[in-house]
């Protein structure tokens, strides 16, 4: 009788049956808002140049290219990932280091930006001004 219950029971596990479906899973790398940071975006933009035209509307547009040095403050407003492809609006605080006689010029405002996925890395393909304006001799 006790054999029979015995080779009635349920057989040993195997280490390979131990584990549970969730400890097989494999990590996967998807692209999230973490792989594109603010830091990132400061230095991805830095020798870049977009047009700009005064707060007021009565300057003409004139370019601003973004310099290793200067101050940048980034905010993220928007994430969108379509394939290899990341979209992001987000609102840039800038300014000049001035000398000598010129005058401090700030730009902030909104822009979009367009990153591709490149050899594992996005890459920053393209920057749209939205709302991105300067203004001269403002006190920072």
């Amino acid at each position: 009788m006790i054999f029979a219950v015995t080779a009635c029971g349920r057989a040993p596990e195997s280490s390979a049956d131990s584990k549970s479906s969730a400890d097989q899973l494999q990590p996967v790398q998807l692209p999230t808002k973490s792989e594109i940071s603010p830091e990132k975006i400061a230095n991805d933009i830095v020798d870049r140049v977009v047009r700009v035209s005064d707060v007021s509307g009565a300057g003409d547009e004139t370019e601003w290219t973004f310099e290793a040095k200067e101050f940048r403050h980034v905010d993220i407003l928007e994430t969108k990932v379509t394939g290899s492809t990341l979209t992001l609006v987000i609102f840039l605080t800038t300014r000049n280091n001035p000398t000598g006689d010129e005058e401090q010029v700030q730009v902030s405002g909104k822009l979009h930006l367009e990153y591709e996925r490149k050899a594992g890395k996005w890459v920053l393909t393209r920057i749209e001004n939205l709302t991105f304006r300067y203004s001269v001799g403002v006190a920072t």
